[in-house]
């Protein structure tokens, strides 16, 4: 009888965990983010971490980022605006002049130069 009031027990412990874990969606999206080089890659990664972010990946080549998050804790705009605060243009949030200004001169992506 205890064995099976325990049992009992564990598995709507156990159920309810797996309910909520469930009940959280994480999103995947991609946005074009302005960068040159591997030091953008790894300031504009470092950048979209936050709370409730699980997967960032930015690729050079075709100036897209993509994101994977859970968006009961974050959003895709709140991530782009952390990115704009390090100076890096998104899709949707223009970095303010002082912030773009404060980005090492190699990886002023106005210039149009790459490396």
């Amino acid at each position: 009888m205890k064995k099976i009031i325990l049992s009992s027990i564990f598995t709507a412990f156990f159920g309810s965990l797996s309910f909520i874990s469930y009940s959280q969606s994480v999103v995947e999206d991609t946005i074009t983010v302005e960068g040159i080089c591997g030091m953008c890659q790894k300031r504009i990664e470092e950048a979209a971490y936050g709370k409730g972010v699980k997967f960032v990946s930015w690729d050079k080549a075709t100036k897209t980022m993509a994101v994977a998050y859970k968006d009961d804790k974050t959003s895709l705009q709140e991530i782009e605006e952390r990115i704009a605060l390090a100076g890096h243009k998104t899709e949707h949030v223009d970095a303010k002049r002082d912030d773009y200004d404060s980005l090492p001169d190699c990886c002023k992506y106005e210039t149009l130069h790459t490396h």
